[in-house]
């Protein structure tokens, strides 16, 4: 079955990210109308469009009423799609500037410019039409309405040419209808409303489709941003169809007695937080966990908005933690930023594209709380949400460190509330106690998984990064010199016991050797009555056999004397 000639059919604009805001692309054979102020990217916009469609084989023709050819191949030059303008055939500029000086009378002659478009389009099949500063062409036109059913005309003769048409116009005073043109807004069916603002001594450009007949669209303004790249929408620059992966598998943190008390260590794909206040080692754990990861053969991208790579590598080495030969093997990334020099829209689509360049399974943003601190950072919980969202999508196992909001006494609140959507918030603070500061880390949660929830004490030393076995007194956990105090007390109170213990058992064994040798002595003068005893007897049978003896010899003689 042939393809109705009602329905709608989209073309891609090269533009992913734009794509994507529009669901798929532009309408094909139809008008667009790109309407901002001055500086929001009208004409840059048109433009990248079409050096992407001459890359894909397409072509085009520009018609320009406010810069002439030279100056329009001046301004591309400082994109790195400008070369594919500048040595393409496949496009034509068509300079409709007024001439200087000259005054015009009557009406705009449309049908003179449409005959000067098909003339140069009909070498292409398909071509995209950019018409750039329509709201030039219009003012010569009197009448409002005329200018708008002119254009009307321009639209109808796209669509039965087979042409896809771009105009682009300044915004006027009020609403969003360009100058000269009050009403056209209405008429064609796709119009995308660029914006510029100053935030913080800042441009900050934003995007928003405001009408698309016949399509869904992204209705959200967006940030846009303009660099060496061209146009893109950071927050549009992935694909959302893919599901986060639920990995049963465990990853080691780099401390093994951490990993024991988070259940084996974070799931793979998850996001882990570390938040506590400056000087509690939050970028030390974090490059423990980006090592660990390194040593298990992973990569891992490490973005810093504090630390520049050199210092900050020698610094890790007197904890144990060498992250230079895993950056000399191009296993860790190491990106520096800075807050202050870009605007959150512009640090996002950063992370995003170091994450599509170096494909990392490991990543650190180092603090993450930073982006609260970029212009335009009333949308950092956006941002930072995209950031994860994205992560989980791609299964990569995240760790971010973050300030604690200087309003909470406690500690445990998150600056760009980032702790709501972590999966494990690990909180490192300070423990004050005696004129001593040592370090604490405790779990406020870990989805998932089974983790004490007592308070440890961190302890950083040449041999590397460890936590203590939990002490408790009483209903205080000790740390530091109190800690090693009472346990040296508790030490002295356990010898001093063990040392009564030996005494009373030497005792003891000394009233038992006594006794031993009481019954030895009793056994003697036992074993000496026996004897007597037996002698008394011994010396009673032998009386008693003389005395029979006796009897019998006198018995005997008194019978032998006698006469008969």
């Amino acid at each position: 079955m042939s393809h109705p000639d009602w329905k709608l059919t989209k073309r891609t604009t090269g533009l992913r990210s734009l794509d994507r805001l529009l669901h798929g692309g532009l309408p094909e054979n139809q008008a667009t109308l790109i309407l901002g102020q001055a500086g929001t990217g009208k004409t840059v916009l048109s433009l990248h469009i079409l050096a992407e469609a001459i890359r894909r084989g397409e072509g085009g023709v520009f018609l320009s009423f406010e810069e002439s050819p030279a100056q329009l191949k001046r301004n591309v030059d400082s994109f790195a799609w400008g070369g594919t303008l500048h040595e393409s055939d496949d496009w034509s500029v068509i300079d409709v500037r007024d001439a200087v000086g000259m005054e015009t009378a009557g009406e705009f002659d449309i049908e003179a410019l449409m005959a000067a478009i098909s003339a140069r389009a009909k070498r292409f099949e398909r071509p995209w039409i950019v018409i750039d500063g329509i709201d030039q062409m219009m003012k010569h036109q009197p009448e409002p309405s005329v200018a708008v059913e002119q254009i009307r005309q321009v639209n109808e003769r796209c669509a039965d040419s087979g042409w896809t048409l771009l105009l682009s116009g300044k915004l006027g005073n009020e609403g969003v209808a360009p100058r000269h043109l009050e009403g056209i807004e209405y008429m064609l069916p796709t119009m995308l409303l660029l914006k510029a603002q100053v935030i913080n001594r800042r441009l900050q450009r934003r995007a928003r489709v405001s009408k698309y007949r016949g399509s869904a669209h992204v209705t959200d303004e967006v940030p846009m941003v303009i660099n060496d790249q061209g146009i893109q929408f950071p927050y549009q620059t992935s694909e959302e169809k893919a599901e986060a992966i639920g990995s049963t598998e465990r990853v080691s943190s780099g401390v093994t007695r951490l990993d024991d008390v988070m259940g084996g260590g974070p799931y793979r794909g998850s996001s882990i937080l570390i938040s506590g206040r400056p000087g509690t080692a939050k970028s030390t754990l974090a490059a423990g966990f980006a090592e660990a990861a390194a040593e298990r053969g992973e990569k891992a991208l490490y973005i810093s908005f504090d630390e520049m790579e050199a210092p900050y590598v020698r610094n890790l080495a007197s904890v144990n933690i060498d992250l230079q030969p895993h950056i000399d093997q191009g296993r860790i990334r190491f990106h520096a930023l800075h807050a202050w020099s870009a605007l959150l829209s512009e640090h996002v689509l950063t992370i995003d594209n170091l994450i599509e360049d170096f494909r990392p399974d490991f990543l650190v943003i180092d603090p993450l709380s930073a982006l609260v601190k970029a212009a335009g950072s009333e949308e950092a919980q956006p941002a930072i949400e995209r950031i994860l969202d994205r992560s989980r999508r791609l299964g990569i196992t995240t760790v971010m460190t973050s300030l604690i909001d200087e309003n909470d006494p406690e500690g445990e609140s998150t600056m760009g509330s980032v702790s709501t959507i972590a999966d494990t918030w690990l909180v490192l603070g300070h423990n004050v106690r005696a004129g001593e500061r040592n370090r604490s880390l405790s779990i406020v949660k870990s989805r998932g998984t089974a983790h004490s929830n007592q308070q440890r004490e961190l302890l950083l030393s040449s041999e590397g990064i460890d936590l203590a076995d939990v002490y408790e007194y009483g209903t205080e956990v000790l740390m530091g010199t109190a800690r090693a105090q009472k346990a040296a007390e508790q030490r002295e109170i356990e010898n001093r016991l063990e040392m009564e213990r030996m005494q009373r058992r030497q005792d003891l064994q000394r009233r038992i050797d006594q006794a031993r040798g009481e019954m030895e002595r009793l056994e003697s003068e036992l074993d000496l009555v026996d004897q007597e005893s037996k002698e008394t007897r011994r010396a009673g049978r032998r009386l008693a056999r003389d005395i029979q003896q006796r009897r019998e010899s006198r018995s005997s003689t008194g019978q032998g004397g006698r006469k008969p």
